[in-house]
């Protein structure tokens, strides 16, 4: 083999290694976009997010009107849902609630799991949960582990054929 032979062949072969580590990584989910770029709040990322909520939850809060947006806080925070009720108990009258909104915190670092995980945890606010004590729960205050849900074949699934 020539010398030029060898050298278009290390490139090819540089090249190849190249495409199999770029495929893996998004296999991997290792976008690195910022959060917003990649979940914008009307995005079938989300949306399948919040389908995942309201069957966890068994009720769309706050008659299905929940307005999500990204909004910087600090970096400890994933995510804040906030509301309106008429009772003087946050969570004692959750029929009631209104003006009820998610901001997702564009500086926490999200992948599908978590993202879906933070969703169902918000809306859990909103359908009148507040947060349990016991660490790794879904309503536990720090997310730990991602709600199995939002990591099956059958999301990941659901969650591709919204975007095809």
């Amino acid at each position: 083999m020539g010398r030029h032979s060898r050298i278009a062949a290390v490139a090819l072969g540089l090249v190849a290694v190249a495409g199999a580590l770029l495929a893996a990584a998004a296999v991997a989910g290792s976008d690195t976009r910022p959060n917003p770029s990649r979940f914008a709040v009307d995005s079938p990322a989300v949306r399948t997010a919040q389908d995942i909520a309201r069957a966890s939850w068994g009720v769309d809060p706050c008659g299905g009107r929940i307005e999500i947006s990204w909004k910087h806080q600090s970096r400890e925070v994933n995510a804040i849902s906030t509301w309106s009720t008429r009772s003087g108990d946050p969570y004692g009258d959750p029929a009631s609630n209104g003006d009820c909104t998610i901001q997702l915190n564009p500086r926490a670092r999200f992948d599908w799991p978590k993202l879906c995980t933070v969703v169902v945890h918000e809306y859990g606010h909103l359908a009148g949960n507040d947060h349990e004590e016991r660490p790794g729960r879904l309503m536990s205050a720090y997310y730990t582990t991602p709600l199995r849900a939002c990591t099956t074949g059958v999301t990941r699934r659901a969650l591709r054929s919204r975007t095809s």
